[in-house]
């Protein structure tokens, strides 16, 4: 083998010899960079056409949908809270009723101790029946005064027949001047004792007339002492002046309680409404008849109502203290006003009770044609009303059974 030396001109010989890079990596760069380019265009137009169906699904779901409704979850359950309080005071004696159990109108929820109200009703009766016998002593009186009138006219005719008598024989000289003025003075005291004999009859009968026992003064105030004696009685058992679930119930057997004192509560679940607050900027639209969808919070069931109406303030002006906007610095405050929903009787029965207070989620549709809403309805009970006419038979039957005795 030949050993090659290296020189200078071998050295160059060699570098010539050695093959050169390819001009292809370079050739495709440019290339590469635009088929980045196109795959990032490409994503950025399919995102933007994401956004873009995505802006049209919105839009149509508002046009459609949206734009109809009303949506809260500011919304909670409302009801009337009846507060049954005691109208005479005294111990209570029984109670029929406990927290959560559910009443009938009417039903006795608790008596209090009537021993003092009877004695105080037996008082009455006894003050009525001396008052009407003193009404009956009047009468009696008017009796013997038209008497005593009818002597004093008989007086006064025999008066009268003697001083004629007289009056002839004075004029013929038969009797002296002094039995002459006499006789006359005696005609004189007898016209007079007439004339008050008839002045005491006419009032005795004013007083004493049997037609107006019941309007004579000490005869009505007896009267009103024992209705007064009697209403108390009835007042110590305490009825249930609607049908509801009580609540609340603070009074125990044995307590002693004072009148107007709270007892207990009976709220009743079959008339319950919603009380949504909505921002005032959600308010067009939403008008009395609106058909609205509940969803509850404690069962998940969704419930059917309608407005019923609007405030006639925001929450916060009716508030125990409002707002004070006229000073300091201000800063507007979206404020709420509630509106309020009716839930629909059917809806209730089917879904089952929902408690005062509870949260609900309300979607109202301003769209739909709206309902007739009925008026708001007056409640009563006669409950507290005492039954007059059994009261006024038994008043009738004291006044009865002591008139004309003395």
């Amino acid at each position: 083998m030949e050993n090659k030396i290296l020189t200078k001109d071998n050295v160059e010989e060699t570098e010539k010899d050695k093959p050169v890079d390819s001009p292809k990596v370079t050739e495709n760069q440019p290339e590469d960079k635009k088929v980045k380019i196109g795959k990032a265009k490409k994503k950025i137009f399919i995102f933007l056409i994401i956004l873009a169906v995505i802006g049209i699904i919105y839009g149509a779901y508002w046009l459609l949908y949206g734009r109809n409704y009303v949506k809260t979850d500011d919304a909670y359950v409302n009801g009337n809270q009846n507060v049954i309080t005691s109208q005479v005071g005294g111990t209570i004696t029984q109670i029929y009723i406990e927290d959560t159990q559910f009443v009938e109108k009417g039903q006795l929820l608790a008596v209090i101790d009537d021993t003092d109200y009877k004695i105080a009703l037996e008082n009455a009766t006894a003050n009525l029946g001396k008052a009407v016998r003193a009404y009956s002593s009047l009468y009696s009186n008017a009796a013997q005064t038209e008497d005593d009138v009818k002597v004093k006219e008989s007086q006064l005719k025999k008066a009268e027949t003697d001083f004629a008598m007289d009056r002839a024989s004075y004029n013929a000289g038969l009797i002296s001047k002094h039995q002459y003025e006499t006789s006359k003075n005696n005609l004189n005291i007898a016209i007079s004792s007439l004339n008050q004999s008839k002045k005491a009859l006419e009032n005795a009968k004013i007083q004493a007339d049997s037609n107006s026992i019941y309007n004579h003064p000490d005869v009505q105030q007896a009267i009103a002492a024992y209705k007064d004696a009697y209403v108390n009685l009835m007042r110590t058992k305490i009825f249930a002046p609607e049908s509801g679930t009580i609540a609340k119930k603070s009074v125990f057997l044995g307590q002693k309680i004072s009148p107007s004192q709270e007892l207990m509560t009976i709220i009743d679940l079959n008339n319950v409404w919603v009380d949504a607050n909505l921002k005032e900027t959600q308010l067009k639209g939403v008008k009395p008849g609106d058909e609205a969808e509940l969803v509850s919070d404690i069962n998940g069931k969704k419930y059917i109502g309608y407005v019923q109406g609007l405030s006639a303030g925001t929450g916060s002006s009716l508030s125990l203290l409002p707002a004070q906007n006229a000073t300091g610095n201000w800063i507007k405050i979206v404020q709420r006003v509630p509106v309020r929903i009716v839930i629909d009787k059917d809806s209730l029965k089917k879904n089952g009770m929902i408690p005062v207070g509870s949260s609900i989620e309300a979607v109202i549709d301003i769209g739909k044609e709206t309902k007739n809403i009925l008026p708001y309805t007056e409640k009563s009970s006669n409950l507290y009303l005492i039954n007059e006419e059994i009261m006024n038979t038994e008043i009738n039957q004291i006044i009865k059974a002591n008139i004309g005795k003395n």
